[in-house]
């Protein structure tokens, strides 16, 4: 056995040197992988109609400021849906397929308002990026937000912020906002088959969740990347930047950005209204670990009791969702969600006053649990409205202020409310959310800022056969959209109920003829 291994080994170690040399010429003369993604050029019909950057280099995504990492577009087929993660994380699939953020691209109000849009400008599609951006990451990088769509759809571009938008994050910026996010959306996929993962599962988490992109997600600047957005020339009539939404900056100048208490820690806790009011008691420990239903306040959006309604409102059902399900997981939400907006505010008397024909009521209302104003967000549609009623010793109301009409879906027009208005360029109040002919923001009044309260004060004068003791009673109100923006951009009559944050009563033991 010896005498034929010394007899063979030259050959053995010429076959062994010979193998080695052609891998060696082999890897030299093969062709180098093309780039990952899909050059520009190659989307037929591509609109550009914002120019170059100050370095006069294209920007495909113009006025959205997200962008891949290398500058490419993505290749629609090579993107997970996340129907496909959820072979494997059914558990995040089922928190996540419920929330907001899935159906960030399909939700009917979201669309109708950008199809308005769209119609106001000749390049009205192509500003409508800034909008996905945000809404829809995956149609603005395949490049089918433009007025020829000479893109493939698929499955992962219709479900608005999906788990491979978020976990290929590799850069945000959150002052800039309008979605400044960079997507390793291309070279941070590993591309690996079902069986290829489990047998490799270390590449497969290297892909997605590498230290860059764990850290990043893991912070506030992350999602502040979207949620601060500013107008600008670049897609509305502004003529200075207008800022729409701060959520990012109200949580940074707060109490809670300096406890470190982050956006995830209150709106991906596993029960985000018992952490909340877990931080009211003073204990601010991370939650014990993060889930992904992103609860939020869009209370609409998971009222089952609109029926069909809700389907239409949400845009259909999800990938990987059967009817049953979607309604489950729906009904859950809704009930984290209504609990989450109870735990933010709250409501006080400060002071009261009694002359002989007036009552003066100091009323407060308390942003109790929101690391943000409250409201927050774009504030034109989404607002909050105060009602007050005051009764005398027989019960008879002499006082009310902040009425709503269920019938008509109408607010009282004298109600003290916290909302946002959008300004054309003549000062007129656009109430549709017409960001492309938007030039000025304003505010009916501020939002009540993080642990701040806002007082309000009713000057309410008493006839000469009123007496006390009086009751006040105070709700405070918050809505999703106005009813002329479900009109004019719905074309539809469904009225959009009021939610109610906290009510309060407060009894007042003075007659007025007592009082000097």
């Amino acid at each position: 056995m010896k005498r034929q291994l010394r007899a063979n080994l030259p050959l053995l170690m010429s076959g062994v040197l010979l193998g080695i040399a052609a891998i060696i010429v082999f890897n030299l003369l093969r062709p180098a992988p093309p780039e990952p993604g899909i050059n520009l050029a190659d989307i037929p019909f591509y609109q550009l109609p914002f120019g170059t950057d100050e370095n006069g280099a294209e920007r495909p995504f113009w006025p959205s400021r997200l962008q891949t990492e290398n500058g490419r577009l993505i290749d629609p087929s090579k993107i997970q849906s996340a129907a496909a993660c959820a072979m494997c994380h059914q558990r995040e699939f089922d928190e996540w397929a419920p929330s907001l953020h899935a159906i960030a691209e399909r939700d009917t109000v979201y669309e109708r308002a950008v199809e308005t849009n769209e119609d106001l400008h000749r390049d009205g599609i192509e500003k409508a990026r800034f909008c996905e951006g945000c809404h829809a990451p995956g149609e603005v990088l395949a490049g089918r937000t433009n007025r020829f769509k000479s893109v493939m759809p698929s499955n992962a571009e219709t479900e608005g912020i999906s788990c491979v938008m978020c976990h290929t994050a590799t850069h945000a910026d959150p002052v800039e906002g309008n979605g400044a996010l960079t997507l390793a959306v291309n070279t941070g996929v590993d591309q690996l088959s079902n069986p290829m993962i489990l047998a490799a599962p270390r590449d497969h988490a290297r892909a997605f969740g590498a230290a860059q992109t764990n850290t990043l997600i893991a912070s506030a600047d992350f999602c502040g990347a979207c949620h601060t957005e500013n107008y600008d020339q670049s897609m509305s009539k502004a003529t200075t930047r207008q800022h729409v939404q701060t959520t990012f900056a109200e949580w940074r100048d707060s109490w809670y950005a300096q406890n470190d208490i982050t956006c995830q820690d209150c709106h991906m806790a596993p029960d985000p209204a018992s952490y909340v009011r877990q931080i009211r008691k003073g204990d601010i420990r991370k939650p014990e670990r993060y889930a992904h239903n992103f609860i939020g306040a869009n209370y609409l959006m998971f009222d089952t009791s609109l029926g069909s309604n809700l389907t239409w409102l949400r845009g259909g059902i999800l990938p990987g969702l059967t009817e049953q399900k979607n309604t489950r997981l729906i009904k859950k939400q809704g009930q984290a969600t209504n609990a989450l907006l109870r735990a933010a505010a709250g409501l006080a008397l400060k002071d009261s006053r009694l002359t002989q024909d007036r009552l003066v009521l100091d009323i407060a209302v308390q942003n109790l649990g929101a690391g943000h104003n409250l409201p927050t967000g774009v504030v034109d549609q989404k607002h909050m409205w105060l009602e007050v009623a005051v009764s005398d010793a027989t019960g008879s109301t002499i006082y009310h202020s902040g009425a709503f009409d269920a019938e008509r879906g109408q607010t009282d027009p004298d109600a003290v409310i916290w909302r946002e208005e959008f300004l054309d360029a003549s000062g007129n109040r656009i109430p549709d959310h017409l960001t492309f002919v938007t030039a000025e923001i304003s505010h009916l009044r501020p939002g009540v800022p993080p642990k701040g309260e806002d007082i309000v004060t009713y000057d309410i004068p008493l006839q000469d056969d009123v007496t006390g003791p009086y009751r006040v009673t105070a709700r405070l109100w918050y809505r999703v959209a106005t009813q002329e923006f479900v009109f004019n951009t719905l074309k539809t009559d469904l009225i959009v109920p009021p939610f109610e944050l906290a009510n309060a009563t407060f009894d007042l033991p003075v007659d007025k003829k007592t009082t000097p």
